[in-house]
């Protein structure tokens, strides 16, 4: 059984980066950046719960 990668992205002290990787890429959530596959689908996941929210505000 193969274990999950580490992110292993450099951090601002120098050391690497002990976040699990996010599954198929070689880095971590906060690493792979905004326009990622995985970023974007977080920002959409975001988004709409906000948009619900905003929907159950006005009613």
């Amino acid at each position: 059984m193969a274990s999950q990668s580490r992110c292993g992205a450099r951090t601002k002290a120098g050391t690497s980066c002990r976040n699990l990787a996010v599954v198929g890429t070689s880095r971590c959530a906060k690493h792979q950046g905004p326009w990622s596959a995985y970023g974007v689908a977080q920002r959409k996941e975001k988004e709409a719960k906000a948009k619900k929210r905003k929907i159950r505000k006005k009613r």
